[in-house]
């Protein structure tokens, strides 16, 4: 089963911890949050990602259920699929990482659980300088997001009591293993939502390339019922942003762009304007996009 007539699903890292100093239309505010949302649904996106923002300071609150409440809400009410970021504390047990997730659906309707697949390392580098950079701040850390199997297990388990749909993110080519794995189990039965991250700047998994995407894929037997979004991830290069863009829409997947994501690609562009390249890209490899009512249904979300 896919989406009707092969239609693309566009989803937007909106913010993420990008600071307006970046970029200048970086939503920070859950009223901001919101706003762009909208805009981006107008230029063709269905689904939003975003992180809990405080307005003065732009630090990240990624429990914060009452800053993610109040965007969520007219994010649903504007027909749009939205989701939370979670925290990654040292302190913070894997067990207890995604309770603002169980309460967004409580108590704002939430209906994608953010479950992300394998632990990785944070190891944040400059091409440009060669050199690894912020490692003062990483003392202080613990330098690893934290995914162990019995947290996704659980959190997977949890989902289905609420009926929610998991939309799993894939950091380096074994967490799209695990999805096949899961699968085989039992304990995914689908549809979901697969992310795959290709990163630069945070040396994650192999370097960004349309190999990588395929090895990805490769991982993905083709009974799975998936759809799966590449994240072209903490990119300097607008024009490797595209290549995976397009590779992705060539091989019938989805597409992730946003400030977000990578906000010194494209310095003045808005979410919008970035969601309407990927409308074109579509439109050249011949495929309509999606709504988020194709979305809801494909998702089987009422």
């Amino acid at each position: 089963m896919t989406l009707h007539g092969d239609a693309v699903i566009i989803e937007v890292g909106l913010n993420e911890g990008a600071g307006r100093g970046v970029n200048p239309h970086v939503p920070i505010t859950a009223a901001d949050v919101a706003a762009d949302a909208l805009r981006c649904r107008d230029a063709g996106a269905s689904v939003i990602h975003w992180h809990a923002r405080v307005a003065d300071t732009e630090e990240q609150v990624l429990a914060d259920t009452d800053e993610y409440a109040a965007a969520l809400g007219p994010i649903r009410d504007g027909g749009l699929l939205g989701y939370p970021s979670y925290p990654v504390e040292p302190d913070l047990a894997p067990g207890h990482r995604l309770d603002h997730v169980w309460a967004l659906h409580e108590r704002a309707g939430l209906e994608l659980a953010p479950i992300d697949l394998g632990s990785v390392s944070t190891v944040p580098w400059n091409r440009h300088l060669n050199d690894f950079v912020g490692l003062e701040w990483l003392r202080t850390q613990s330098g690893v997001v934290d995914n162990p199997l019995i947290f996704v297990v659980d959190a997977l388990e949890r989902a289905r009591g609420f009926a929610m749909v998991p939309t799993f993110g894939a950091f380096d080519v074994g967490c799209s293993r695990i999805l096949a794995m899961l699968t085989a189990s039992g304990r995914v039965d689908g549809p979901v939502l697969h992310k795959v991250f290709l990163s630069e700047a945070w040396a994650v998994g192999p370097m960004p390339s349309v190999r990588a995407l395929e090895l990805h894929l490769e991982q993905l037997q083709s009974d799975l019922d998936v759809e799966w979004i590449v994240v072209p991830y903490a990119s300097s290069d607008p024009a490797m942003i595209e290549k995976l863009a397009r590779a992705a829409l060539d091989r019938g997947g989805h597409v992730r762009v946003g400030i977000g994501d990578s906000p010194v690609a494209n310095p003045t562009a808005s979410n919008a304007e970035l969601v309407e390249q990927v409308v074109n890209w579509a439109k050249d490899a011949g495929r309509p996009v999606a709504t988020t009512d194709d979305v809801r249904t494909r998702l089987g979300l009422s």
